[in-house]
């Protein structure tokens, strides 16, 4: 059995700044800072994107969830479920970012040229 070789794995500040490229509101920072760093500022557009869907989508739940009988699914299974599939693509996105990779997250890489 061949291990695969390892991509590049970042240390310090780009780490740090390709963590906050997910972390929701944070994703800013290093939008506006890695203006130069193609590769940063694609995951910064990325991050805000799913920041912003994630916030839409759990506001309508939210909203749903004042409904008497659809509310009670969009707020105990489909709102929880969202949350995990954001923190989930987040994770990922954070992963693959480290070693040098391009996740693209369903749907929302689609509108990364318009940001």
């Amino acid at each position: 059995m061949q291990l695969e070789a390892q991509g590049p794995l970042y240390e310090g500040e780009r780490l740090r700044d390709l963590i906050l490229c997910y972390a929701g509101p944070w994703a800013f920072v290093p939008y506006l800072r890695a203006r130069e760093d193609e590769e940063m500022l694609w995951n910064a557009r990325q991050g805000v994107l799913l920041g912003l869907t994630e916030i839409i989508v759990a506001l309508a739940l939210v909203i749903a969830g004042l409904f008497p009988i659809f509310g009670i699914l969009a707020l105990r299974v489909l709102l929880p479920i969202w949350l995990l599939w954001c923190l989930g693509m987040s994770v990922t996105s954070i992963l693959q970012a480290s070693k040098g990779k391009r996740h693209k997250i369903p749907v929302i890489h689609q509108f990364i040229e318009y940001l």
